[in-house]
């Protein structure tokens, strides 16, 4: 048997509402637009590979099913593409540091301060380098420029 992802939704806000009429803190949890981004591509495959394409029970749903496949996957391409330019943004704004005087505070609770000499990611973390120790950009506190070795 298949459903149409619209019924799900429904037939998913139908059973929180039952479920909310036993257990009123059980509300939404259920409903489609909880699902993931690949929850919902995995339902919308499944749905899909289970129709006959020669034959679709509704057509415009088939259709509209499609379109809808298509637009995760361009919606999901865009925000890999954005998270990629917000880390190079960063990277660059980050390089304007090099040279300068910063302070921070480690997640540990210790307090330091360095000229910035590079600045890199790693596992999507961007971090500077402090006097040979990578200290995540999070942690910095203040700025300062440093003129002939001094820091203001």
């Amino acid at each position: 048997m298949t459903l149409p992802i619209s019924s799900v939704g429904a037939s998913s806000a139908m059973g929180a509402a039952n479920g909310a009429a036993t257990n009123p803190s059980n509300t939404s949890n259920n409903s489609i637009a909880s699902l993931s981004s690949n929850e919902f591509l995995q339902l919308l495959v499944t749905e899909l590979t289970n129709q006959n394409p020669l034959s679709p029970m509704n057509p415009s749903a088939m259709v509209q099913q499609t379109s809808s496949l298509s637009m995760v996957q361009l919606l999901d391409s865009v925000s890999n593409e954005l998270q990629s330019l917000q880390s190079q943004e960063g990277v660059v704004n980050a390089s304007s540091l090099i040279g300068q005087t910063v302070s921070y505070t480690t997640a540990g609770g210790t307090q330091g301060s360095g000229v910035v000499s590079g600045v890199a990611m790693a596992n999507g973390s961007l971090n500077l380098n402090i006097d040979g120790v990578a200290i995540p950009s999070a942690e910095v506190t203040a700025v300062g420029k440093t003129i002939g070795g001094a820091s203001n």
